[in-house]
């Protein structure tokens, strides 16, 4: 007894066109889902792309006031800004500083709603007494958070504007949707 697979082939070898064509829209068939497959996870992929693979933010900004200055207000903002009491869409609410030691600053921020936790931490590095240069970092704590609305940009910039150094004459910021997750758009709400 005959398999279908060697009648398709003795069919295909001898010039049975019925078999050549059943094989020809099986292939075609099996050529259009592996595109579908190719172009959507392709897609998903340069979607993702755009940004970090995971809800973060990584930030450089500098300001002309001594790095101990810098440190001391973004801690009383921390600290200033851990109530419970959280205004409609408000980030100066359910922070919690976690350590202080020497140049770094960790943190960590509840969002109000869903009670997701992202952790924050700012390094502080000088090439003079009078200036300071921070790195802040923010990530989701959830593994599988990919997009963010922003809020771990927010997480520190909240606290870079609540505690005035975003207001100084010398303050510069610098980031990219790369390497923070919804920067851009997120930006451009503020302003």
């Amino acid at each position: 007894m005959r398999s279908e697979s060697e009648d398709l082939l003795s069919d295909e070898a001898y010039g049975d066109t019925s078999g050549q064509a059943l094989g020809s829209e099986h292939r075609a068939g099996c050529v259009s889902v592996i595109g579908v497959l190719v172009f959507g996870v392709g897609g998903l992929l340069s979607v993702l792309a755009a940004g970090p693979l995971h809800a973060q933010c990584s930030v450089t900004w500098s300001v002309d006031i001594p790095c101990f200055d810098a440190s001391s207000l973004l801690v009383n903002q921390i600290k200033e800004w851990t109530t419970e009491n959280c205004a409609p869409q408000g980030h100066k609410c359910l922070y919690s500083l976690v350590s202080v030691i020497g140049d770094d600053i960790t943190a960590t921020r509840t969002s109000p709603i869903l009670r997701f936790f992202d952790d924050i931490t700012f390094n502080f590095s000088s090439t003079n007494t009078d200036s300071c240069e921070i790195q802040g970092h923010s990530t989701s704590r959830s593994w599988y958070t990919i997009l963010d609305s922003g809020s771990n940009y927010l997480n520190m910039y909240s606290l870079m504007k609540g505690s005035g150094l975003s207001s100084s004459p010398s303050f510069t910021e610098s980031t990219n949707d790369r390497i923070c997750t919804k920067y851009l758009s997120t930006r451009l709400e503020l302003d």
